[in-house]
């Protein structure tokens, strides 16, 4: 073999062995990135969650209060992922959609047994409104 060619062949191998080692790195970091977030939407949706259900829980200990009307500002994406919240008999529910839909579930308080508990919002909601009607004993998410 001559200089040129092991100097060509030298050059290859250097090629593919860096190649695939830029691959590789750059796959841990992906992998990584995803699931961080991930982990901060699961996170924040609880926190999400939480916030809601506070609410929920201040309109319903208002006795002298008939009907009330909170609004509290949500994030547009949660760990950059849409999400829908929804309340009904269960609890409370947000899903995120993340390839794989992710959901965190509260119960509120087993007030499911006393109030009539309605509403969805989604992602596209800056605003989430939460009616408590003390007289009908219902609670609506919007």
């Amino acid at each position: 073999m001559r200089k040129g060619q092991s100097f060509i062949i030298e050059f290859i191998l250097f090629f593919v062995i860096s190649f695939s080692l830029f691959t590789t790195i750059s796959y841990f970091f992906y992998r990584q990135n995803v699931f961080y977030k991930g982990r901060v939407g699961e996170i924040t949706s609880e926190l999400v969650n939480n916030l809601i259900s506070t609410d929920i829980i201040k309109g319903v200990n208002c006795k002298a209060c008939d009907q009330v009307l909170i609004t509290e500002e949500i994030p547009s994406k949660i760990g950059g992922f849409y999400y829908k919240t929804q309340l009904d008999s269960e609890g409370l529910k947000t899903t995120l959609f993340m390839g794989e839909a992710s959901s965190k579930q509260n119960q509120i308080f087993n007030l499911d047994e006393t109030f009539s508990l309605s509403g969805e919002l989604t992602s596209e909601n800056k605003r989430a409104g939460i009616k408590v009607n003390n007289i009908d004993q219902s609670i609506e998410v919007e």
